[in-house]
């Protein structure tokens, strides 16, 4: 019986190198799926970033273009109010020379053709 006092070990260790050897590559296996799965869903979701990024870069295309527009119709704006302003300046220069009576007339709204008109 000493002589096969050696072979239970063996065995053992025989049965512990034969697991090992189906167990780590079968955890490989598995660690190699789920990065696999990890990377497909990194790709779906970089997908669905570079659609939603082409979305916001339309939408910011369309809002510089309103932006340009309303820019030139505050600068259309600015001249008229400009253009308002240099008028009524004119306006009340023109007044400021006006003597007494000009100035009687032209707030009362008489004229002399007015009062032609009556008879």
């Amino acid at each position: 019986m000493k002589q096969y006092k050696w072979i239970p070990p063996l065995i053992a260790i025989v049965g512990v190198v034969i697991a090992l050897f189906f167990i780590i590559p079968a955890e490989d296996d598995v660690i190699e799926q789920i990065q696999k799965i990890e990377i497909e869903e990194l790709k779906r979701e970089n997908m669905t970033l570079i659609q939603t990024n082409e979305l916001l870069d339309s939408k910011v295309e369309i809002l510089e273009s309103m932006t340009d527009s309303l820019t030139s119709l505050i600068d259309v704006d600015s001249q008229v109010i400009e253009k308002l302003k240099q008028k009524k300046d004119e306006k009340v220069n023109a007044i400021n020379d006006f003597t007494d009576d000009e100035l009687y007339q032209y707030f009362s709204r008489l004229s002399t053709k007015g009062t032609a008109d009556r008879k």
